[in-house]
């Protein structure tokens, strides 16, 4: 399934959960038969979603608010696993 309503909409349009619309998005960009490798990227974007979700995370369920800053909180939390 691709996309599910309008690109500037929740999630850019990939659906209500940010779990499902990272699954989509990828399974759109690697449409060609890489099964691997999407499912290796939602691995670690299950992981990402729920850090998201988790007390240390920011709360969002939402792709749009996604920001660098928000990267960056998640390999400085991602650092602090590993140490």
């Amino acid at each position: 399934m691709a996309l599910v309503g309008r690109r500037d909409g929740r999630n850019f349009g990939y659906g209500r959960q940010l779990s499902y619309a990272g699954q989509q998005a990828l399974k759109d960009l690697f449409a060609g038969g890489h099964f691997a490798t999407v499912k290796a990227h939602s691995d670690r974007w299950q992981a990402f979603v729920h850090w998201c979700r988790s007390e240390d995370g920011p709360g969002y369920n939402d792709a749009r608010q996604i920001d660098r800053q928000t990267l960056q909180d998640y390999a400085a939390y991602l650092r602090q696993q590993i140490l």
